[in-house]
């Protein structure tokens, strides 16, 4: 009692109770007010106070110091089995137990940090295993072959199975050698450069290398490689594909276009022969005819199936597939007409443009039909004159302008007469690449006629 008052002076809070299992009852039921527990070791009959001790703390984690009157050495090792944080005689002074008491509060502190501690490095330690477990299955059934060197001396210290496969030898022949102790990378210079460079750029990449297995067979592999930290030590991991059933389907693939490329050309080269027989039946018949009408007519045709004829002698002669030369392609157009009248002269201002085959068509045609119209109905008294073809990319829109300085044409001109077979057929051709046509008077009282292409425009490629 005197104890409890004195304790209570210093400013603590005092349970006081008499015997083992009142202790034990009390701390179970007020083990949140408790702090600390200060045990005599003689409690009378029933339970002494090391064993109430060893009871409590089962249950609760509280910093307990045994208090009492015996300072015998068999009774003081009674309590070195009980997690204690101190002993104090019963007739030491009241300031010597509150030390005490300060000092079991600071290592109950210190002991409850520790072992938060200790738990949180639990915690990690089973998240390291989960992952360590984790890559070891990734590592041992990877379907590549993966080396792990120490990156200060190229020194191999793990190599999977799908590795050890692939090259033909045990993991104990592999395992603390260097990289270019191995007879799989036999080329040692090659291989200490290759070393080196990992070293430096912390990253190799090469899509095929070549390897020898075990009985002199040549890999040829994809070789990844890259440098990261375990802890605080650098390793390089290699990661090693065997490609040779890639390369098979690229050569395969790479034959396979090459056929197809060959073919593409072949039926450009008969395309462009069946033109130029087609070109010369037509020519026969006309020159046969008596009819001028006809042979007008089919000299027209002439001109259409020629140049379409020039688009697959222009694609065949460039080794091009699919574009062509705007600028080059109209030239040759324009100049196989330069036959149809001695006293015109042609001007041309085209712009390097590159265009789909399919498009160029389309175009060609378009340019046929209207220089053939400017050059039949712009100049009836044969005079002298001049007919302009301008293609300009501008902005987003291709723009195409035939001119003319002949004796003009009827604003009130309906395209889609068909009776009017070229400028119907100019209207259609114009509608099928989304483009427009406008009809008006050019400068020198003759006709212009200007056409934009304005989605064709967003295709091509200058």
């Amino acid at each position: 009692m005197t104890e409890t008052l004195q304790l209570k002076a210093y400013g603590y809070n005092v349970i006081h109770v008499l015997n083992g299992q009142t202790a034990i009852d009390a701390t179970n039921d007020r083990a949140n007010c408790i702090d600390l527990i200060l045990m005599d070791i003689n409690l009378g009959s029933g339970l002494d106070g090391p064993q109430a001790a060893a009871i409590i703390l089962k249950e609760h984690d509280l910093p307990i110091i045994f208090l009492s009157s015996h300072a015998e050495r068999e009774i003081v090792d009674r309590t070195s089995e009980i997690s204690s944080y101190g002993y104090v005689l019963k007739n030491s002074n009241i300031s010597v137990l509150n030390a005490s008491i300060k000092m079991a509060f600071r290592l109950n502190i210190a002991y409850m940090n520790l072992k938060k501690k200790n738990l949180e490095i639990q915690e990690k330690e089973k998240v390291l295993q989960f992952y360590e477990k984790r890559y070891r299955r990734l590592f041992e059934s990877a379907k590549d072959g993966i080396l792990i060197l120490d990156a200060k001396n190229g020194m191999i210290v793990d190599v999977n199975p799908f590795m050890i496969e692939m090259l033909g030898y045990s993991k104990e022949e592999l395992l603390h050698k260097m990289l270019w102790d191995i007879s799989a990378f036999k080329n040692i210079e090659y291989s200490k450069e290759l070393f080196k460079e990992l070293q430096e750029r912390e990253y190799v990449r090469y899509n095929d290398l070549p390897l020898e297995a075990r009985g002199g067979k040549i890999l040829h592999v994809e070789f990844v490689s890259n440098v990261y930290l375990v802890d605080k030590d650098k390793v390089i991991q290699c990661n090693i594909r065997d490609i040779e059933e890639r390369r098979e389907h690229e050569k395969e693939l790479v034959t396979s276009i090459e056929k197809k490329n060959a073919l593409l050309k072949e039926i450009q080269h008969r395309t462009k022969n069946s033109f130029a027989m087609i070109t010369s039946l037509i020519g026969i018949r006309s020159s046969v005819s008596d009819s001028s009408e006809t042979r007008a007519s089919l000299e027209e045709l002439t001109l259409r199936v020629q140049s379409i004829s020039d688009l697959y002698s222009l694609l065949y002669e460039t080794d091009s597939l699919f574009e062509v030369s705007l600028k080059k392609y109209c030239e040759i157009i324009i100049d196989s007409m330069l036959n149809l009248s001695q006293n015109i002269e042609m001007r041309k201002d085209i712009d390097e443009i590159t265009v789909s085959a399919k498009d160029a068509a389309s175009i060609g045609m378009i340019i046929v039909e209207l220089v053939t119209n400017a050059l039949k109905y712009a100049f009836p008294q044969k005079g002298r004159g001049i007919v302009i073809l301008d293609i300009k990319r501008q902005k987003d829109v291709i723009r195409l302008r035939v001119e003319d300085n002949g004796i003009g044409i009827s604003e009130e001109i309906n395209l889609e007469d068909k009776k009017k077979v070229g400028l119907h057929l100019v209207d259609l051709l114009v509608k099928q690449l989304d483009g427009t046509i406008s009809i008006s008077s050019a400068k020198d009282h003759g006709t212009a006629i200007e056409i934009s292409f304005p989605s064709l425009a967003q295709t091509l490629q200058i």
